[in-house]
C-alpha cells in the first residue's frame, strides 16, 4: 500500500522526495518519502521539511507501541510521520519515545480527517477534473458559466521572510476579485494588436499565465479595493528591444486606451491573512504573491 500512500500524499499537495530511503531493517513499517516543501496548511498539522514518511501498510493485525519501538530504534534522526493503516493498540498523542527523534503518528481517523479537509478545501476532488491552464493568447471561453471561478495559488512566500513575517501564523482566506480580458493595442516603433490578463486585486497586476482551481475552497472571503476607474496603460505598456537596423535598443511600446476592450469575470484570489508584530493585519495573495499591509 505505500505505493499507494505516495500517490496520494501528492495529489494532496505534499512534496516527496522518494529518493534515497533510510536504511533500517525490513518490517510491517516501510518508507514512503520526504518532505521537500512544506504549505502553510501541513505546517499547522505539525508536518515539516525534511520529515520522513512512513506507512504501517494495510492489514488484519493492529500496529503496537513494541513494533513502533522497533522501528524506532533503526530510524535516522529528525522528524518522522508515519500514517497508521491498521488499527492501533496505544495512544497516537503518546508514541514512544527516542533522543533526536521526533515521532509523530496519524491514526486511520486522522488520516482519513486530512483527506476529508483537502476535500473541503478543494485540494482534492472526489472525481478527476482537468485543470484549466491558459496564457496570454488563451480564449476567454476557459470562464464557462455562473462565477466567481478560483485561481490556483503559486504559494511563494519568500516576501513573507523578507519582512520578517511567519505564514505558519497566518490564515488561508480567500479575496473576491475582477479578472479582465483587454484587448487592445501597443503603440511603439511600430503598432500591434495585444490580448492580456489583468489581475484586479488591491491594484492591477498583468498576468502571462494562471490556472484555475475545479472548484473554490470552503474559505472566508475578503476584500480589497478594487479599481475604480480602469486604467490598463501602466500594466500593459511595457520596454522591450527593438532593432533599427543599427542594433537593438530599448523602445517604449505604450498601450492605447481608445479602442480597448475589456471582458470582465468575478474571480475569488487564495490568499492568507495574519498579524505582524505590531497587531496590524497583513494580507498576501497567492497569485500575483502580493503583500498589502497595515490593513
Amino acid at each position: 500500500m505505500g505505493l499507494d500512500v505516495v500517490a496520494l500524499l501528492v495529489k494532496l499537495g505534499v512534496s516527496l522526495d522518494t529518493g534515497s530511503p533510510p536504511i533500517t531493517s525490513p518490517g510491517v513499517i516501510s518508507w514512503c518519502g520526504r518532505i521537500s516543501e512544506v504549505s502553510p496548511e501541513l505546517l499547522q498539522l505539525g508536518l515539516v521539511a525534511g520529515m520522513e514518511i512512513w506507512s504501517s501498510g494495510q492489514g488484519f493485525a493492529p500496529l503496537d507501541r513494541e513494533a513502533i519501538e522497533e522501528w524506532l530504534f533503526d530510524a535516522p534522526r529528525g522528524n518522522h510521520l508515519i500514517i497508521a493503516e491498521r488499527e492501533l493498540t496505544f495512544d497516537p498523542a503518546n508514541p514512544p519515545i527516542r533522543e533526536n527523534r521526533e515521532l509523530l503518528v496519524w491514526s486511520k481517523d486522522s488520516f482519513a480527517a486530512f483527506i476529508g479537509h483537502a476535500v473541503l478545501d478543494g485540494r482534492l476532488t472526489l472525481f478527476e477534473e482537468s485543470v484549466v491552464e491558459t496564457e496570454v493568447e488563451t480564449e476567454s471561453s476557459i470562464f464557462q458559466g455562473p462565477g466567481p471561478f478560483a485561481l490556483k495559488p503559486s504559494n511563494d512566500f519568500s516576501i513573507l521572510e523578507e519582512e520578517g513575517l511567519d505564514v505558519s501564523l497566518a490564515k488561508p482566506v480567500m479575496i473576491e476579485s475582477r479578472i479582465y480580458l483587454v484587448k487592445g493595442s501597443l503603440v511603439g516603433p511600430e503598432k500591434e494588436e495585444i490580448e492580456s490578463w489583468v489581475l484586479d486585486c488591491g491594484g492591477l497586476h498583468h498576468l502571462t499565465d494562471f490556472e484555475l482551481l475545479n472548484r473554490a475552497p470552503m474559505l472566508n472571503r475578503e476584500k480589497l479595493p478594487l479599481a475604480e476607474e480602469l486604467d490598463f496603460t501602466d500594466v500593459l505598456s511595457q520596454r522591450r528591444p527593438h532593432s533599427d537596423g543599427m542594433g537593438d535598443l530599448l523602445r517604449w511600446w505604450k498601450f492605447e486606451q481608445e479602442g480597448e476592450i475589456a471582458e470582465q469575470y468575478d474571480v475569488l484570489v487564495p490568499a492568507h491573512k495574519g498579524l505582524d508584530a505590531y497587531g496590524k493585519v497583513w494580507l498576501i495573495d497567492g497569485v500575483t504573491n502580493t503583500l498589502h499591509r497595515n490593513l
